[in-house]
């Protein structure tokens, strides 16, 4: 008997110091807002995580710096960089599951590979937690237990992540369409000490058997690109750094936030309808969403193209579900396309809401023509568009402006970059790298997509000549028009038209269509002689979607011909004093020339008649430089000082 209750005890203390629990999968998943690629695989992970049950894994999602513009890299890179290192991964989307090899997302990351990895037991156990001390500060909670009966030390790094559970944004960030993110590492905090940009972990040492690690720090600087504080979690793993292999992971709940005041706001800016009606006057909605706080001051603004910002201060007394106008000074835009940003800096004194659309308002895109017309010839072969940073797309034209609906994204419509995807040469018949680009293959059907000139002054014989390269979709009618308009787009006449297998340069073809040569292209010739003599004419290339097959526009040339009088009479003329500051003068007219001056934010100044010689006074005008328009299509610029 005394041996059978020797056996027994022996039995439970074998069991006591071998005991374990299951082990929570870590999902370390490295994406990129700019990836193809990640656009097409990430939906599928996210459904087989799913599936797995949210409470059954921790996932932090590594936001790369490449392949092209990812804000939430920019906003914190170091992480992701460091881990994306220390695994060796070279591409995106690429997955890795408790710390082992890196691959496909959807290889490593399967119900089996996840229910295996649940089914391992370990030694450590994680207990993570966060509590909120104020809307900006917070405080995080960590046990790290042994739950056997003996001293464990195959771990030695604990890592802390703040990740953002989801994250939203209205316009997709980057080229890739993705609009939605989840679980993406905003930053990296030391377990010990609380400091952040922690990349290389904290130190965990031995823990002897059935004892506790803790870990306690608070937060009070929280980064000011959190886009929704309520979405904020802890991500707690621990691993041997020589091995990389992940002992066990831990995620905090998000959990409720004392003085945590609800808001919306977006932008309601007014801005002219037409391409050349410049005036802006910024505004935003903001509204108090929250049951029971009363907002009392609201801190906005607004900047144009990244310049100064414009600050407005709203003080009275929002109750649930009230609103006001927050509206700024009138302003003006410049020629081009102008990107306007709002956001809301504080309310009632401090950074204390929750809804992103409050953090950060959707930037506004407002495309305006030059305020004055250029002479012929007048061309575009695209090849030097400066391309999005990290891609190779481009929106961005002296000579033309891009004007499309929210849903057109970059990679649906732009300038594209041959070498930059291994197309090779992609312009004109060949012979460039570059051209304008219609996705139709991937555009939704009826989806229009607007490239506007700048406005020319024509002379005689105005011819319009570019070349296309297309490939129908089976018996898809994707289209092409070319307009005119001599009102600055107010009114329009078509002068091409062209659809399905007109438009197509060769045969039907079920695959997406990328020229691969020469004899790809067509060149067309337009005769514009209908506006011989016409100033600020506005040429429309417009192109609409059947869901069919790409498009490829190149070598745009608008030419005429002035008459001899007329060319001697553009080479002859002259503008003086230049810098000027009381009056200017212009020589070598033959003819009375009306004339309009503008600033360079496209508004007009002044306007008149002008004969040969004659003076005109710009004593009042403010210091810097102007454009002078002649309605023969000359234009000056000068200098007022």
């Amino acid at each position: 008997m005394k041996k059978q209750l020797l056996f027994i005890l022996s039995f439970a203390y074998a069991l006591t110091v071998h005991a374990q629990v299951p082990q929570t999968p870590l999902v370390e998943h490295f994406t990129q807002a700019s990836c193809g690629p990640c656009a097409v695989q990430n939906p599928a992970l996210k459904n087989t995580l799913d599936s797995f049950g949210e409470l059954n894994y921790v996932r932090i999602s590594h936001q790369t710096s490449w392949p092209g513009v990812d804000p939430m890299n920019a906003q914190f890179g170091p992480g992701p960089d460091v881990r994306r290192n220390y695994y060796g991964v070279s591409g995106v989307p690429n997955t890795t599951l408790n710390g082992g090899p890196v691959g496909a997302p959807n290889s490593v990351v399967t119900s089996a590979t996840l229910s295996a990895a649940a089914n391992n037991t370990t030694p450590y156990d994680i207990t993570a937690t966060q509590t909120w001390l104020s809307p900006n500060q917070v405080s995080v909670n960590i046990d790290v237990a042994n739950v056997t009966g003996g001293t464990i030390s195959s771990a030695d790094k604990i890592y802390v992540a703040m990740i953002e559970n989801v994250i939203n944004y209205a316009v997709a960030p980057g080229s890739n369409g993705e609009t939605s993110f989840h679980y993406v590492m905003r930053q990296m905090y030391n377990a010990s000490t609380g400091s952040a940009n922690a990349t290389g972990g904290a130190s965990l040492g031995p823990i002897s058997a059935s004892n506790t690690t803790n870990f306690n720090f608070s937060i009070s600087n929280l980064p000011t690109y959190i886009r929704d504080k309520t979405e904020i979690s802890f991500a707690v793993y621990i691993q041997n750094n020589g091995t990389k292999q992940i002992f066990q992971s831990a995620k905090t709940v998000a959990a409720p936030i004392p003085g945590l005041i609800s808001v919306n706001a977006v932008s309601t800016s007014i801005a002219g309808n037409g391409y050349c009606d410049y005036p802006l006057t910024p505004r935003i909605l903001f509204s108090n969403a929250d049951p029971t706080a009363v907002v009392t001051s609201v801190v906005a603004q607004y900047s144009i193209d990244g310049g100064t910002p414009v600050q407005q201060t709203f003080t009275g007394s929002l109750s649930n579900n009230q609103s006001t106008t927050i509206t700024f000074p009138m302003t003006t835009l410049n020629g081009g396309s102008s990107v306007v940003s709002s956001e809301i800096l504080s309310v009632n004194g401090g950074q204390n809401w929750a809804s992103t659309s409050a953090v950060e308002i959707p930037d506004v895109t407002y495309s305006k023509l030059n305020a004055a017309g250029v002479a012929t010839p007048f061309s575009e072969g695209m090849e030097n568009a400066p391309l999005i940073t990290g891609s190779g797309y481009s929106r961005e034209l002296t000579t033309a402006i891009f004007d499309v609906e929210a849903s057109v994204t970059v990679p649906l419509f732009s300038i594209i970059d041959g070498p930059a995807f291994g197309l090779g040469a992609v312009g004109g018949f060949a012979n460039s790298n570059r051209s304008l680009f219609f996705r139709y293959y991937n555009a939704p059907s009826g989806a229009a997509m607007n490239l506007i000139m700048q406005k020319v002054n024509l002379g005689t014989n105005s011819t319009l000549t570019f070349s296309h390269a297309h490939r129908q979709y089976q018996t898809s009618n994707d289209r092409l028009e070319v307009f005119v308009s001599t009102d600055c787009g107010v009114s329009w006449v078509s002068v091409f038209n062209q659809a399905g297998a007109t438009l197509s340069t060769l045969g039907a073809a079920n695959a997406a269509y990328i020229p691969a040569a020469s004899s790809d292209w067509r060149s067309n010739s337009i005769d514009l002689s209908a506006y011989d003599g016409a100033n600020e004419v506005v040429i429309r290339f417009t192109g609409t979607s059947d869901y069919g097959n790409n498009l490829f526009i190149d070598d745009i040339d608008i030419q005429s011909t002035l008459s001899v009088d007329d060319a001697n009479e553009m080479d002859s003329l002259k503008i003086f004093p230049n810098p000027a500051s009381g009056f200017i003068q212009i020589s070598g007219l033959n003819t009375f020339q009306n004339y309009e001056i503008y600033n360079l934010l496209g508004a007009r100044i002044t306007y008149g008649g002008l004969e040969n010689n004659q003076t005109i006074d710009i004593k009042e005008f403010a210091n810097g430089l102007y454009l002078l328009k002649l309605e023969n299509g000359r234009t000056f610029k000068f200098m007022k000082e």
